[in-house]
């Protein structure tokens, strides 16, 4: 008889023990089947989870404090598996040559593991009825975090990321969570990832290691949405598939000091710096090289250039094998994958500060802030689209309105000469997001947005389309292959060798720029205070 207790437990008990230290399931079983199972103190599998992330730092230490399994049994078909975690903390590093080797290594025993392995052999019940239910089941699986703490050291650099609840979910076509059936030919999921209180501090540390004053933070207190959409059919996910992920905050609100800013400055540097683990591949024999080194070729086709921090970030996409074309795929055969950003409002402050001794506080060391500079932006957005398979990719940015304006001692008596930069007001204010997952007009969340033909690209974004979304900014970068002109039949692999084109476009309008006879003195002593930071750092 089948029980489906008996195939849900080993399962979310298998995957506790895949991330978890000294994990004893069986001692969890009977507490799971009354409803709720309660873990303390646990030490995470480090490797595993850079194994699977990809992450371009290496993680020094990772501890749950408190994990907990919520299986309503008598409700497993419409309400979902809740994990909840308390208070989860991770401290990070640059990995350094022996981390990288040795992540490597553990990369291909994983790929030597994956393709060893039987993809028809048989799994979950044997009831075809009760494998539905239990698909279901796992992939409606809610995930909520509570006090998420990353901690990132860099020589004198202290970076702390504190995130005060994350939830993961299943969402509908409205994008709520709810309990959704998934098919098992034709796969359509949709989860939703929400950020709340995400607090980003950057301070200094002295030679002992210790932080003297903690700064304001940098981030404080935001709030963002991530929406990720997959479709593929089970039949032909090898040559037809659909990826989307887009993320959305409301506000996003920036202050940086100008003890900050060369910190700040260096570690953009070193993320646009990070890569990934390389793969290395060991061939055994010279035919096995060979493969090798067509698959890097064909690698190297069908990846951009340039694998910095949006690269990685890219990587952590699906990815797939390219194969022949499938004439029984409805949609445009490749992997389509991309990837938005949405912010309906980015403040960007910039503060002087400086170190003093408060005597009225027991002569504790303090600092002291004075506002210098603000910047305002509006609706602005990034996409960046690709389909592997026809060699084609593009990028799309844009910016609704912008203003800019001195602060404290560099604001200007005038009222007509305190904006240096700014705009008109827009009609649309969510133009933006525009066919986006965050447009609740647009409901075709399918291949309508993605085209890798140059003329239909054109003619969908056109120069008046690219300005609706963003009257002030707008700009695309096309990449894609030269199509064949004469009649002539021509081979796929001869196609594949024809020249690669870019095209650029940039539109802007609507912007004023203020200049007067004080901006002059003005802009001298911006760029003054700016090159004294960059001197103190």
């Amino acid at each position: 008889m089948f029980k489906l207790e008996s195939y849900i437990t080993p399962i979310l008990l298998n995957y506790v023990a895949k991330y978890v230290k000294n994990f004893r399931d069986e001692d969890a079983q009977v507490s799971l089947w009354e409803g709720e199972v309660t873990f303390q103190n646990l030490d995470l599998r480090l490797e595993v989870l850079e194994e699977e992330l990809n992450l371009p730092v290496e993680l020094v230490s990772g501890h749950i404090h408190e994990l907990s399994i919520q299986v309503p049994w008598t409700k497993l078909m419409s309400e979902p598996v809740k994990i909840v975690i308390n208070t989860i903390e991770f401290v990070a590093k640059l990995p350094d040559s022996e981390s990288t080797q040795r992540r490597a290594s553990m990369q291909r025993e994983r790929e030597k593991r994956a393709s060893m392995e039987q993809p028809d052999q048989p799994k979950g019940p044997p009831a075809a009825s009760s494998s539905s239910m239990v698909n279901k089941i796992i992939n409606n699986i809610a995930l909520q975090c509570h006090n998420i703490i990353l901690k990132y050291v860099e020589d004198d650099i202290v970076v702390s990321m504190n995130v005060q609840c994350m939830n993961f979910m299943s969402a509908g076509e409205d994008w709520k969570a709810a309990m959704v059936d998934v098919n098992p030919v034709a796969v359509l999921m949709r989860k939703v990832l929400q950020v709340s209180d995400l607090t980003i501090c950057l301070d200094k540390r002295n030679t002992a290691g210790r932080i003297e004053v903690c700064q304001e933070p940098v981030l404080y207190r935001c709030t963002l949405e991530c929406r990720v959409l997959r479709k593929y059919n089970a039949n032909t996910k090898d040559t037809s598939s659909t990826t989307r992920i887009g993320v959305f905050t409301k506000s996003l609100d920036i202050n940086v000091s100008s003890l900050q800013f060369p910190m700040l400055i260096r570690l953009v540097k070193m993320l646009l710096d990070l890569k990934p683990p390389e793969k290395e591949e060991v061939p055994e024999n010279s035919q096995d090289q060979e493969e090798a080194t067509e698959g890097g070729e064909a690698q190297q086709r069908q990846e951009p250039a340039g694998q910095g921090v949006f690269g990685w970030a890219w990587n952590l996409l699906p990815s797939f094998d390219a194969q022949s074309p499938s004439p029984s795929c409805d949609n445009p055969p490749g992997h389509a994958f991309d990837l938005g950003l949405y912010a309906e409002e980015l403040n960007f402050h910039l503060k002087n500060s400086e170190y003093f001794t408060d005597q009225s506080m027991g002569g504790i060391k303090r600092i002291k802030y004075s506002p210098i500079l603000r910047i305002s932006l509006g609706g602005l957005y990034f996409e960046r689209s690709q389909l592997k398979e026809n060699d084609w990719a593009n990028i799309k940015a844009g910016l609704s309105r912008i203003y800019m304006e001195p602060l404290g001692a560099y604001r200007s008596e005038e009222l007509v000469d305190r904006n240096l930069i700014s705009t008109q007001e827009i009609s649309e204010e969510r133009s933006f997001i525009d066919k986006s997952l965050f447009d609740e007009h647009y409901t075709l969340y399918d291949r309508t947005w993605c085209t890798f033909n140059y003329e239909d690209y054109l003619a969908r974004n056109t120069e008046e389309y690219m300005l609706f979304r963003t009257p002030v900014l707008a700009f695309d970068i096309i990449e894609y292959r030269v199509p064949k002109t004469n009649s002539h039949p021509v081979a796929e692999s001869q196609l594949r060798d024809l020249g690669v084109r870019i095209q650029y476009r940039l539109l802007s309008a609507g912007i004023t720029f203020h200049f007067s006879q004080s901006f002059q003195q003005k802009r001298k002593t911006l760029r003054q205070h700016l090159r004294n930071s960059l001197s103190r750092g």
